[in-house]
């Protein structure tokens, strides 16, 4: 487990150090030399011709810090202000005690040329920074991107949203030094692009007193999946390890049960049940024979017709879990079986059409809170806002807002899709995923998903537990998938291979 903080989080950080007797003016210092010695660890000072671009608030005085530390190990330290002279407190007291040696410039492209520097130590813009750096600055960016000299950041690249890891523009770093803790641009899986190499550095806090800050936020990583998977019986069968109740497809997306169902067979269930029409149950068989079906009655455009109801409750009793969604329509008919299935006790995976269609009900909330079952939903942003009856535009891809409260109003565990995935419980708990990559953006890997989260739940893990090593095995897939065959050409429909891939990787990570 990867502990890390937001903007808003590093804020209250400072602040609980300050209350407990380190001085922001001693955070500064102590960031400062770190930073420098992590530096120093990567490049030798002495006689290295160093750039330092300092910005006028917080992240500018750590640059100062790191100017004087520098110096006195022998560097030739030019200061640049590029925003500037200092204008807080503490960076303007760290500025005072810069030494006579180094040299202050304004116009930061004379410290750059000529002499040429060796090295340059970006400290313009702090974890505040969003949005789009100001031209002036801007043409520093691209006059140091254009050099190619090497470029440590401290705490975060000047030019990337510390929440988020986007950015407009930004100088990439070969080294960036994370200041206290890390940030959510320090985990995104794309952080490469312009972190380069991530080493901590401390801001005077002991151990204790960072263990002791309740507001550090959770992202899993392969030891905690391989942890608290679902375990195997060495001496099981295949009702032992979990029986899965699939409800999905359509006449228009037969493919999104073909997904779901080959994907719940790679997650190390024992039995996966479709239960579709009689077109989606043919398609799937030709690709999965590993599936049993249950056929459906069609509707009028060719999803499950309501009338099944009570055939898919009757595949539900022989389950251990179900899932429900995938390449559904999202009409009245898929609502009468959203209904039925929340009053049936199984787990109870819902995804895609069934969020639709449990959208259109006047209070979905109500309908998931009074649910026999426990009840896990995978929404998208959007999704998320139609079922909340939330503004689709005041729902960004922020997964650290405070605005997603719908696991703990519904009593549901919510797992909020988005380039951080985030898993929420009833009693509001939450964890991030970091994994992944943008070749996920196609439509099918949240049918993937799905399937992988169902198969997880009917294994026996909790919801809460299913949905965070679904996530995790759904992301590590992606990955390998994209280093076999890129993040433009992989397919959802290669996931499946790749989750079984997943698990052996996480096996060999962790021992």
């Amino acid at each position: 487990m990867t502990r890390f903080v937001t903007v808003a989080g590093m804020k209250a950080y400072e602040a609980y150090l300050a209350a407990g007797g380190i001085s922001y003016r001693q955070m500064m210092e102590e960031a400062g030399r770190s930073a420098a010695q992590r530096i120093m660890e990567r490049w030798p000072p002495k006689g290295r011709r160093v750039v330092v671009l300092c910005g006028k608030g917080n992240n500018g005085g750590d640059g100062f810090v790191v100017a004087r530390r520098l110096a006195e190990e022998g560097a030739v330290v030019t200061v640049a202000l590029v925003c500037g002279p200092p204008a807080t407190p503490e960076s303007k007291a760290a500025f005072g005690e810069m030494p006579p040696g180094v040299r202050v410039v304004e116009d930061a492209s004379t410290a750059l040329f000529p002499p040429e520097a060796e090295l340059v130590v970006d400290g313009i813009f702090g974890t505040g920074f969003t949005g789009r750096p100001p031209e002036e600055v801007d043409r520093l960016f691209r006059l140091v991107r254009q050099s190619g000299i090497p470029v440590a950041a401290l705490d975060i690249p000047s030019g990337v949203e510390s929440d988020t890891g986007r950015w407009q523009s930004c100088i990439p770093a070969a080294l960036t030094v994370a200041l206290g803790g890390y940030k959510p641009a320090h985990l995104v899986n794309w952080a490469a692009e312009y972190a380069g190499e991530i080493v901590m550095g401390g801001i005077g806090a002991s151990r204790e007193e960072e263990d002791r800050f309740p507001g550090w936020l959770e992202a899993i990583d392969s030891r905690w999946f391989w942890e608290h998977r679902p375990r195997r019986s060495h001496t099981g069968h295949k009702g032992d390890n979990g029986r899965l109740l699939l409800v999905a497809g359509s006449r228009q997306y037969p493919g999104a049960a073909m997904l779901a169902a080959t994907a719940a067979a790679r997650s190390g269930v024992g039995y996966v049940r479709l239960a579709s029409t009689s077109r989606v149950c043919k398609l799937v068989a030709a690709r999965c024979p590993e599936v049993i079906y249950t056929i459906c009655e069609k509707d009028k455009r060719g999803g499950i017709a309501g009338e099944s109801l009570a055939a898919i409750l009757e595949a539900a009793r022989g389950a251990d879990a179900v899932a429900m969604g995938c390449g559904m329509e999202p009409g009245p008919d898929t609502l009468a079986i959203v209904k039925g299935l929340l009053a049936q006790q199984k787990p109870l995976l819902l995804d895609a059409g069934a969020l639709t269609a449990l959208a259109r009900h006047p209070d979905p909330l109500s309908l998931l809170k009074n649910a026999a079952c426990p009840v896990t939903v995978t929404p998208h942003p959007g999704e998320y806002a139609r079922l909340a009856g939330m503004d689709a535009g005041a729902v960004g891809n922020n997964p650290f807002s405070g605005e997603y409260t719908m696991a703990r109003d519904a009593g549901v565990t919510v797992l909020l899709k988005g380039p951080v995935t985030s898993v929420t419980g009833p009693a509001g708990g939450r964890r991030y995923h970091f994994g992944g990559c943008d070749g996920l953006a196609k439509g099918g890997s949240g049918d993937v998903l799905t399937g992988v989260i169902g198969g997880l739940l009917a294994r026996g893990a909790a919801p809460e537990t299913a949905a965070l090593c679904g996530g995790w095995l759904h992301g590590e897939a992606a990955r390998l998938c994209a280093r076999d065959w890129s993040r433009d050409g992989m397919l959802p429909s290669q996931l499946p291979e790749y989750i079984a891939k997943a698990f052996l990787e996480a096996e060999r990570e962790t021992g």
